[in-house]
């Protein structure tokens, strides 16, 4: 086999690990912890890996050969996109060792499958894309193999709309493989825009078969979206549509081959856009609308409603957590770490919304948190240098204008959401296509001299840079994908032992998972089998294997504390497990230290107050149920908690004051229990025993257990 052959073997074998790629969100990992996030992020990454290992190899066999300064080559070409991809690449490497958590901000955790390990991923995946994709033809190619897999998981979407899949998330917004609405909903904007470009790509080329094709595409794509029912991204698509018709009405010239029946279409639709936009707004609480989902959803949308919403909440939280300390506003706090911001910074008034935020759910603040000032700016360049070369490069006014759409569009859908793998790839995927309009400049040190090698340079070539290129290779194949993938398998095959109450092999699979130590697993792994130690020891499994677990979960938590210093939310798993078997004494340092970093939410207070009351700190537990109430009164469970804690001291009468005109609170199954519990513990029984036949009246599941506790009573027997 000549030397020829081989590099082009190897020229090819990268160009279909890249064209896989684009096929990753069709993946989804059944057998995986986090199926629609896991298999995708390992499948991306393998496949990366191996470009980049191959891209590497391929450089280096290039090298003097004839194909160096013409456009078969893989020399990077240096430009402002090459150089700021890569600047942003290392600030968050930066960021992320200097920030709250750096093991975690690098490898991030199965649920997200982020941080940098993705990063570098992504930035790879750009050098290579780049440097193997340097024509137009070749980007209508790969353009083309997007838009085939964008095109199969819209036709898994279409079957979930017409019902004949199931949509994963049990509405009725269409989320395909992806598993999420919103996921879904970018992925469908960027390959309408993509599908509009390559329409515009034919139609310079006279291609008219493929016109309708793409047109169709467009529109078929768009249609899927609008059924994920998604605002934000709704919103960016009419605005890209404005704004791409705009570019297209105003600067479009015949001398450039534009018709000025074509600018008159474009501005019409614009006009037309703003008219049905202008109508919708004015009829936004018709019944037409409001009883179909994706229209109700998108006439939902305005500025005082966000004041309600989690974000409304959460966003003043983040940017008023990255501004605590000069650093932070610098460099933040490193990804996968907005949880210390929220945590320390809760907003009690969020009581009724998910308690345990991870992102800001805006791309812009996250990469603040993340990256400070310094990493939001170096994201925000990105945009401005693809900007930049669109409006520069030598496209037609209508591929700019599409372009531009593209990227407006995703911008104002980022306000809203947080960025996903998908949606990832499709961006730095689009940032490759940007760099590819401008020049760049090629350096010999990269492999562009077209010197010929000598003979020993071939050898240190080929038995020192190739075999150190493949041992690195095998080492990120080993250590970023098998090692995690082992993680995860043995991790669900401790949960399905623990659901099927094979205890005694399910903490065997336990500790095999945590064995081997992963960080991305870890924390999961932990949280779960404390539910499955807590149901272990509560139930009827030998005594062995509830001191078997009890030990592993109490010597794996003071390892997550470790790993976790300040996070609070190990805190409170761990305190709430001991709890939850009756260990108040062991959990009670955990309950105080999560409080001690989150001192305003009301869940964890809650937790550390029902301590206090099975601990008989009943003064205690009063004072914390007071705060937790009055941080927000419009709370239920803080006001049957706080009832409880009353009633627990002593202090009915309060109660009474506080609460009379809400006589319905004090029917609840938790108070009436305070009750008993009081007047038992005042030896009031004949007061305990009324109220217990009326449990048994009340609520016929309890009347057997109020039963045996009146005859407990009536025996001197009861215990609390």
């Amino acid at each position: 086999m000549t030397n020829i052959t081989i590099t082009n073997i190897i020229k090819y074998t990268t160009i279909i690990s890249l064209a896989l790629i684009p096929f990753t969100p069709l993946y989804i990992a059944n057998p995986l912890f986090f199926p629609f996030i896991t298999g995708k992020a390992f499948a991306f990454r393998i496949l990366v890996e191996i470009a980049f290992a191959l891209w590497l190899v391929l450089l280096l066999r290039q090298k003097g050969t004839t194909v160096i300064g013409t456009d078969k080559s893989v020399v990077p070409r240096i430009n402002l996109m090459t150089i700021f991809v890569t600047i942003f690449a290392l600030i968050v490497l930066v960021a992320d060792l200097v920030g709250l958590n750096p093991l975690r901000s690098i490898w991030s955790n199965f649920e997200r499958m982020e941080g940098w390990m993705t990063i570098i991923h992504l930035w790879a995946y750009f050098i290579v894309l780049s440097s193997v994709l340097k024509t137009g033809e070749n980007w209508s190619k790969f353009f083309n193999v997007v838009l085939t897999a964008g095109a199969i998981t819209a036709l898994y979407g279409l079957f979930q709309f017409f019902g004949w899949a199931d949509i994963h998330q049990g509405s009725t917004r269409v989320d395909a493989s992806l598993g999420n609405s919103a996921y879904m909903a970018v992925y469908m904007l960027i390959n309408a825009f993509i599908a509009g470009y390559m329409a515009v790509d034919v139609y310079m080329r006279s291609h008219k078969p493929l016109i309708w094709i793409y047109s169709i595409a467009t529109i078929f794509f768009s249609f899927i979206m609008f059924q994920t029912a998604t605002r934000g991204t709704i919103l960016g698509w009419l605005v890209a549509i404005i704004i791409a018709c705009a570019i297209y009405a105003i600067f479009g010239r015949s001398a450039r081959g534009q018709s000025g029946k074509s600018r008159a279409i474009a501005g019409g639709f614009l006009v037309l856009v703003i008219l049905i936009g202008i109508l919708f707004y004015f009829n936004r609480d018709a019944q037409w609308i409001q009883k179909n989902e994706v229209l109700g959803r998108i006439a939902s949308i305005s500025i005082s409603d966000t004041k309600t919403q989690a974000r409304g909440f959460v966003w003043p939280m983040a940017v008023n957590g990255v501004f605590e300390s000069v650093k932070t506003a610098i460099i933040g706090v490193g990804q996968e770490n907005f949880n210390y911001i929220f945590n320390k910074n809760y907003d009690p008034r969020m009581w009724a919304h998910e308690q345990w935020f991870d992102r800001a759910h805006s791309v812009y603040l996250d990469w603040l948190v993340a990256g400070g000032v310094l990493g939001l700016g170096l994201y925000l360049v990105l945009y401005i240098v693809s900007l930049i070369y669109i409006i520069k490069s030598d496209l037609t006014i209508g591929q700019k204008s599409i372009m531009v759409g593209l990227l407006v569009g995703y911008a104002i859908h980022n306000i809203f959401v947080f960025d996903n793998q998908t949606s990832y790839i499709m961006f730095f995927t689009f940032l490759a296509f940007a760099h590819s309009l401008r020049p760049g400049k090629t350096y010999s040190w990269l492999g562009a001299s077209a010197e010929t090698p000598s003979e020993d340079s071939i050898t240190v070539r080929d038995y020192i840079f190739i075999p150190i290129i493949v041992i690195a290779f095998i080492a990120s194949l080993y250590f970023i994908n098998i090692r995690p993938i082992q993680a995860n398998t043995r991790f669900m095959g401790a949960l399905r032992l623990c659901s099927e109450d094979n205890t005694k092999i399910s903490i065997e699979s336990f500790v095999k998972a945590l064995k081997l130590n992963q960080t991305v697993a870890n924390q999961e792994i932990r949280e779960h089998m404390y539910n499955c130690a807590g149901n272990v020891i509560r139930g009827n499994a030998p005594e062995r294997t509830k001191v078997d677990f009890y030990n592993l979960a109490k010597a794996e938590t003071e390892k997550q504390i470790a790993s976790s210093p300040n996070d609070s939310r190990v805190y409170i798993i761990s305190g709430t497990f001991f709890s939850s078997i009756g260990d108040h004494a062991t959990a009670l340092p955990f309950l105080q230290k999560a409080v001690e970093f989150s001192p305003a939410k009301q869940s964890i207070i809650f937790e550390l107050a029902s301590n206090y009351l099975n601990s008989e700190r009943k003064e205690e537990a009063l004072d914390l149920m007071e705060k937790a109430y009055f941080s927000s009164t419009d709370n239920e469970t803080a006001k049957i908690g706080y009832i409880v804690a009353l009633i627990s001291a002593g202090e009915e009468k309060r109660a009474k004051e506080l609460f009379g005109n809400q006589p319905e609170l004090f029917e609840d199954i938790r108070v009436i229990n305070a009750y008993i519990e009081f007047y038992i513990s005042q030896k009031q029984y004949a007061k305990a025993i009324t109220i217990l036949k009326t449990v048994g009246e009340k609520f016929p599941d309890l009347k057997a257990q109020a039963d045996t506790f009146i005859k407990q009573i009536q025996e001197g027997t009861v215990k609390l």
